[in-house]
């Protein structure tokens, strides 16, 4: 991997300032604080957005987006950027090589390396290797790699300071290791240790295909999602204590689930307002409101129950993308939920769609429908903290499929999370 600094940008790369909402969305109470658009078709720029934290110290949340598909000395080498919050510039860029698929996982990492600033996972499906950057400049903090190709196809996470040494430590996960069994591999942020394992049940179940995790002083959840696992191999999620390595409880799929925990599973925050963060796992494929409808499951990550069932509107939607993470964005003490639906084509084809769940009440509270044909709007959805200063967590949404520089270059949109319109 090669690290780049933001003058080598290619000329394609595009940032907007407070680009109109109005020709783009169906709603009317868009703010667009900054549109960043990829620098060149295929690259589907925006595959995954995360909100890191504040890594140049301006007081702004900043975000890490990638391009996994880009060509650099050859095809699918990949990119990963990290962008200001604030302003839409870029701060660093990691180049991948050709054929390594770099930023086809991207996740915040916490703190790896104990520099007081946040830091960056990376996977490279084709290098089978999973990456921790530096937050503050982009270089290697550590890497991981298995010998089979594909281990690392789609599973990293950082998942705080498990083991209590003042280090963010990391889970990766190897879906196809031991016949697609699977397993999951806990990483000192420390020293890169081995601390702890977890194995999938059985042959083919892709067991850590997506994982995430959190860890407070004397808590630690981690959540790791099987794609082929449960009955009718419909998929499960695994939820464990991360301090002991126990099992704590399972989400299961409902009948028309297809494929629960594929890619989307994560610790979303206190929905329920517990005092304790809550579990989100999506089934993008699921068939209950018509094939590829999708649907999510929240669950309270104290007791396991069920908090919350959520499902897209219509044939092969796509519901349940993105980690969820809203924050609490009416101040009523419940972390709310974001939700995409990347092929909602209810005002265009493959427009896309946003949903925002209030945390308390389940009920839908706002919307953003994207109106340009095959834009894929919401194809990774999260927040990114309040990054305009109005006392409202803003949005972070992508839009990887998008014709904005040619077919499937993408493109990734901060939005405010206030509803309201444009001033000036």
């Amino acid at each position: 991997m090669r690290m780049t600094t933001p003058n080598m940008v290619a000329a394609g790369f595009t940032l907007i300032l407070g680009s109109s909402a109005a020709a783009q969305f169906v709603e009317d109470d868009v703010v667009i604080l900054h549109e960043v658009r990829a620098e060149a078709a295929g690259d589907q720029f925006g595959w995954i957005a995360q909100a890191i934290g504040d890594v140049n110290g301006d007081g702004a949340t900043d975000y890490a987006t990638s391009a996994p598909f880009k060509t650099m000395d050859g095809p699918n080498a990949g990119r990963v950027y990290m962008i200001s919050g604030a302003t839409g510039d870029v701060l660093w860029l990691r180049n991948g090589m050709g054929g390594s698929y770099l930023g086809m996982e991207l996740t915040a990492a916490g703190d790896v390396d104990g520099d007081g600033i946040p830091d960056v996972f990376a996977g490279a499906v084709g290098l089978s290797t999973g990456f921790v950057f530096s937050g503050a400049d982009g270089k290697f903090v550590f890497r991981r790699s298995l010998n089979d190709p594909g281990f690392f196809a789609r599973a990293g996470s950082g998942v705080g300071d498990v083991n209590g040494d003042g280090h963010a430590d990391v889970l990766i996960g190897a879906p196809q290791y031991d016949k697609a069994r699977g397993k999951a591999f806990l990483y000192s942020g420390k020293d890169g240790t081995l601390l702890r394992t977890f194995d999938g049940e059985a042959e083919g179940d892709l067991f850590a295909n997506a994982v995430d995790g959190w860890s407070d002083e004397s808590n630690s959840l981690l959540v790791i999602g099987a794609t082929n696992a449960g009955e009718g191999d419909r998929g499960q999620v695994y939820v464990y204590d991360g301090r002991s390595g126990a099992l704590k409880f399972t989400i299961e799929a409902e009948e028309s689930g297809q494929q629960l925990g594929r890619m989307f599973v994560s610790v979303v925050g206190d929905v329920d307002a517990d005092g304790y963060p809550d579990v989100y796992a999506s089934d993008f494929a699921d068939s209950g409101n018509g094939a590829g409808a999708g649907r999510v499951y929240v669950h309270s990550g104290k007791t396991g129950k069920r908090l919350y069932t959520f499902s897209g509107e219509a044939e092969s939607d796509g519901f349940g993308i993105g980690s969820a993470e809203a924050g609490d964005l009416n101040g009523d003490g419940h972390d709310d939920l974001i939700i995409g639906a990347w092929q909602h084509s209810g005002a265009a084809k493959s427009g896309g769609k946003i949903y925002i769940y209030s945390g308390k009440t389940g009920e839908l509270v706002r919307t953003i429908t994207c109106n340009v044909e095959n834009d894929t709007f919401g194809f990774d959805a999260t927040n990114i903290g309040d990054v305009n200063g109005d006392g409202v967590n803003d949005l972070l949404i992508t839009s990887a499929w998008s014709e904005v520089n040619g077919k499937q270059s993408g493109r990734v949109f901060v939005i405010s999370g206030k509803p309201g319109k444009p001033t000036g």
